[in-house]
């Protein structure tokens, strides 16, 4: 009696993950079909802007970079639904030192609005890894972003790559923000769990971190501590490199 209970709870248990995912791949197709013809058209203005005579090299640099980040975004939107394929690690070799350092170009404005310190350790002779870099961005993307938003008065943000010494390579993202509590770490990494007031987040983007992190034969792990900051850690193994 006590093992039917037991497989009847472990059935229950899987029905609602199954119905949560079911849910989830509804939401992504509507996000997809939202997203998809705004970034259309921003990629397609960004051509035309090119066109115009008379432009300094500045604003081609910028035009540019959002022709180039609106692309991306299609891509990536069109992906979500397939997050749960494992055959990653195929893409071209990736430098995650020069991914990261673009990434921190990018969100500089909200580095500086938030008045935070960025410290960089890079290992030079970190090896590139045969990983699709546009993923990797918005990992970095996401884990920075959440970062600085637990610093809205300030703080450090440190990025660190390095090879263990138990053969992996290794990205950790750092900050001196607010921290995790313990009740709710065990969480974040699942579908539509948010600390985050109403508005504020949709829950989706620890998930969707973690599942293309797998999908590139990686692993992502996190520690925390209350009114100290928060460190996530990316292995990835050395075959990959």
């Amino acid at each position: 009696m006590v093992g039917n209970l037991a497989l009847s709870d472990r059935f229950l248990e899987q029905l609602a993950y199954n119905e949560k995912m079911a849910e989830l791949g509804r939401l992504a197709a509507g996000v997809i079909h939202e997203l998809n013809t705004p970034l259309s058209v921003i990629a397609a203005a960004a051509q035309l802007i090119l066109r115009e005579d008379g432009l300094s090299e500045s604003v081609v640099e910028l035009v540019e970079r959002i022709g180039g980040e609106a692309q991306r975004l299609s891509q990536m939107s069109r992906g979500i639904l397939s997050f749960s394929r494992q055959d990653g690690g195929g893409g071209d070799e990736a430098d995650l030192n020069l991914v990261l350092s673009d990434v921190v170009q990018m969100l500089a404005y909200e580095i500086q609005k938030r008045s935070v310190t960025v410290h960089e350790h890079f290992d030079h002779d970190f090896p590139l890894l045969r990983i699709d870099a546009g993923r990797l961005k918005q990992v970095f993307i996401n884990l920075i972003m959440n970062a600085l938003q637990a610093m809205n008065s300030g703080g450090s943000l440190t990025l660190r790559t390095l090879q263990s010494d138990a053969g992996s390579c290794e990205v950790h993202i750092a900050d001196t923000g607010y921290g995790i509590a313990d009740s709710d770490i065990d969480q974040i990494f699942e579908p539509f769990f948010t600390t985050k007031g109403a508005g504020e987040g949709t829950g989706l983007g620890l998930f969707v971190t973690r599942q293309i992190i797998a999908a590139e034969g990686g692993e992502i792990t996190v520690e925390s501590q209350v009114g100290q900051g928060t460190s996530f850690i990316i292995r990835f193994p050395l075959l990959l490199s």
